[in-house]
């Protein structure tokens, strides 16, 4: 049953929900009001393009990967947190160093698991 309020209440350009599987992602991410979502990757790569979207307060985004690659594209004011389980994966930090800490009003935390992968961050 599809209740039309219930959908108006969210609007999923707001959500990323992606999952690849010996493929690849790209997105770009325009929302005003980014509410987190989910990423999927098993021998994929996803590329997300954020540096347009904006949000408020502590926005997560759960990543599940295996063998796979993961960039995203974060806004110089956003905090980025990670408490990602890594097993044989790396994560990397490619932002400028003075905007990794600037601000905490605007949270993005990495959660999830990673094996035999990589999550890049950049802006």
């Amino acid at each position: 049953m599809n209740d039309q309020s219930t959908f108006a209440k969210h609007n999923l350009t707001d959500y990323i929900n992606t999952t690849t599987i010996f493929g690849g992602i790209k997105r770009t991410i325009i929302s005003k009001d980014f509410k987190g979502g989910k990423i999927s990757n098993l021998f994929g790569s996803t590329e997300i393009d954020l540096s347009n979207a904006d949000m408020t307060g502590i926005v997560v985004l759960d990543i599940s990967q295996a063998f796979g690659e993961i960039k995203l594209a974060v806004p110089h004011d956003w905090h980025v947190e990670t408490d990602l389980s890594h097993f044989c994966s790396v994560e990397e930090d490619f932002r400028p160093l003075g905007q990794r800490f600037e601000h905490h009003e605007k949270v993005l935390v990495l959660k999830g698991h990673s094996a035999f992968a990589v999550v890049e961050l950049e802006n």
